[in-house]
């Protein structure tokens, strides 16, 4: 029998790691923008499904703002910017410091860029000028999620996304185990062409540790493969 589903809006959290380049044309003099050159550096293919230009965009700001503050400026902004985009709060570790960000997606064109940051100055936004760093940096970006539920498989696919699904895990696993979990999993599976995050949802039965898979293959016993497997490397972790 095909389990039950429903679907479910959360907040939460997705971490990965991610080669990044800073942007130098169509920002405000003196600010520092960031692009994610592979947002999905596990999964190899010619083209990647949900591929935009530009892609991930990361306003890297002064001072830290919470999640409900850039969703109340980014609600007004909306208002009178002509253009889609989605804004995010976050941060971006580079070895040793970590830096606040507005992560941007769904922005049509690097033309724009520069104009969706004025709008975000009036607004008290304060934007941290260009420095050196580090090609790769360790992203956490706090969003909300659209998800529906394989009732009771712990199994989530996103509503927004055709290609993103989640997978509940036991337990927080720190970034460097995880890298070592999925590295083993994915050497140890012939179809092993995924991309994989961790994540957090915020749900009223309690907070819930999830892997975010990214992957064109879709299919509930994938998916239970893939959760099997990174409980198995948990478990392993205690012997």
């Amino acid at each position: 029998m095909t389990p039950s589903r429903h679907l479910v809006e959360v907040c939460g959290y997705i971490k990965k790691q991610e080669t990044l380049a800073t942007i130098d044309n169509h920002i405000l003099p003196q600010s520092w923008v960031l692009e994610s050159l592979h947002p999905f550096p596990g999964y190899h293919g010619q083209n990647l499904p949900d591929e935009s230009n530009p892609r991930s965009l990361f306003l890297m700001v002064h001072n830290g703002y919470t999640f409900e503050e850039v969703a109340r400026i980014a609600r007004a902004i909306h208002k009178s910017f002509p253009h889609s985009f989605n804004a995010s709060e976050g941060t971006i570790y580079f070895k040793p410091y970590t830096y606040p960000c507005i992560r941007l997606k769904y922005l049509s064109s690097f033309e724009y860029i520069s104009q969706l940051q004025k709008f975000f100055e009036q607004h008290g936004v304060k934007f941290m000028k260009k420095r050196e760093m580090e090609k790769e940096g360790l992203i956490q970006i706090n969003k909300n999620f659209l998800v529906e539920e394989e009732q009771e498989s712990g199994i989530y696919r996103d509503m927004n996304n055709r290609v993103k699904c989640y997978v509940e895990i036991p337990e927080k696993v720190e970034w460097k185990d995880f890298k070592r979990y999925t590295h083993n999993i994915k050497n140890n599976l012939v179809d092993n062409n995924f991309d994989a995050a961790l994540g957090v949802f915020y749900r009223k039965k309690g907070i819930v540790d999830v892997v975010r898979i990214y992957e064109q293959d879709r299919s509930l016993e994938k998916l239970e493969i893939l959760k099997q497997r990174y409980e198995e490397e948990i478990r392993k972790s205690y012997k």
